[in-house]
């Protein structure tokens, strides 16, 4: 009797093994399920990362964008309140001339100092005056209003500044009106220099 009862022993045995092994099976199974989803799980985040990232700096582009425009209107608001305040201190110029007769008048010394502080305040600004008489003429700093026939120098020389031009931050605010020199014998008729 104790033979059979070691066969059930060992058939016992390799029951609980045959069970064990299947939910070791069962366990491997779910382990690669999850591993999976984990995975999965893995992609989706990066790709959630990765979509925040672009997001981000697409962000950063949009606000960089945004300053650069707002920087661009606010210059050039400041140019056209400039050249307006160019044309009020040209009016002061005007009307200090016009005073140049009576000598110590409160109304002149008045002038004067609104003149003074308008000027300070333009090249605080960075408005700078563009130098014209004596200099070549380029379109880009000055409008020509006429010629002035000349030899005593060298042909497209400004000889004349009828108003005054002025820069802001490198660019032409108002252009200076001037007239150019050209040299009287380029300006006979062609008749005359046919002969």
């Amino acid at each position: 009797m104790k033979e059979p009862r070691a066969e059930e022993k060992v058939s016992s045995e390799n029951e609980r093994l045959s069970s064990l092994e299947e939910k070791l099976r069962k366990k491997e199974e779910e382990l690669a399920l999850l591993k999976e989803k984990l995975s999965e799980k893995e992609a989706q985040i990066e790709a959630l990362i990765t979509e925040l990232k672009k997001e981000i700096s697409s962000s950063f582009s949009r606000q960089a964008m945004h300053e650069r425009e707002l920087k661009t209107i606010k210059e050039r608001a400041n140019e056209e309140l400039l050249r307006k305040l160019v044309e009020v201190q040209e009016n002061f110029q005007r009307a200090l001339s016009a005073l140049k007769q009576s000598e110590n008048s409160p109304l002149k010394l008045g002038v004067e100092l609104i003149y003074r502080q308008l000027e300070d305040l333009l090249k605080k600004e960075g408005v700078e005056e563009i130098l014209s008489v004596g200099n070549p003429f380029d379109c880009n700093l000055h409008e020509a209003e006429g010629f002035v026939e000349t030899d005593a120098c060298p042909e497209g020389v400004i000889t004349e500044e009828l108003s005054k031009g002025y820069m802001y931050k490198g660019k032409t605010l108002r252009p200076a009106r001037v007239r150019v020199a050209r040299n009287k014998e380029k300006t006979k008729p062609e008749k005359e220099t046919e002969e």
